[in-house]
């Protein structure tokens, strides 16, 4: 039986695709590159963007790639340039990023996580997962019109979480003092 694969990350760009994939197979995860034809014909409204590149994966290796980027990443993180646009983000543009990975690369999303916890605000891996979590129901009731957990039930546990750990690191600095 052939393993199903899923789109794991679109792209514009076919060296970056294969790049990407490459780290994925250095890491013994299968995936696959394909360009997909864009719906419009190159021509028609003046459409220049190139064919989107679809980097897939198996199904049940998605977790797994997730987690081999973000890594790759974390060891490259000393690399980061004294000008990324990153570094001067507020607190709370960094906790966006972490609520909405899905919406930026996976070096942002490490480095937004690394840049709050020098700054005193590491946030703890079952909070990243509950965040993750909140992120995939949203997504979900924007795709369909299930019946899902209230979100601000979600989001309100989430929040406790989060000033749980800003009250044990102040807790922290003010003994330090």
């Amino acid at each position: 039986m052939a393993a199903h694969f899923q789109t794991f990350q679109q792209f514009n760009d076919p060296g970056l695709a294969s790049a990407v994939a490459d780290k994925l197979q250095a890491q013994q995860i299968d995936c696959v590159v394909e360009k997909v034809k864009p719906l419009l014909e190159p021509g028609f409204f003046r459409n220049t963007v190139e064919q989107t590149i679809h980097l897939k994966v198996r199904a049940d290796d998605l977790e797994k790639a997730h987690k081999a980027l973000e890594e790759y990443y974390r060891r490259r993180l000393q690399d980061v340039e004294p000008g990324y646009y990153l570094l001067s983000f507020t607190d709370k543009e960094l906790l966006e990023i972490l609520s909405k990975p899905d919406e930026w690369g996976h070096f942002d999303y490490v480095l937004a996580r690394a840049l709050l916890a020098e700054r005193g605000l590491e946030i703890p891996d079952e909070t990243i997962g509950q965040m993750k979590q909140q992120r995939l129901l949203e997504l979900a009731r924007e795709a369909g019109p299930e019946e899902e957990p209230d979100g601000l039930v979600v989001f309100g546990e989430l929040l406790d979480d989060f000033f749980r750990v800003v009250k044990r690191q102040m807790g922290k600095v003010l003994k330090m003092r």
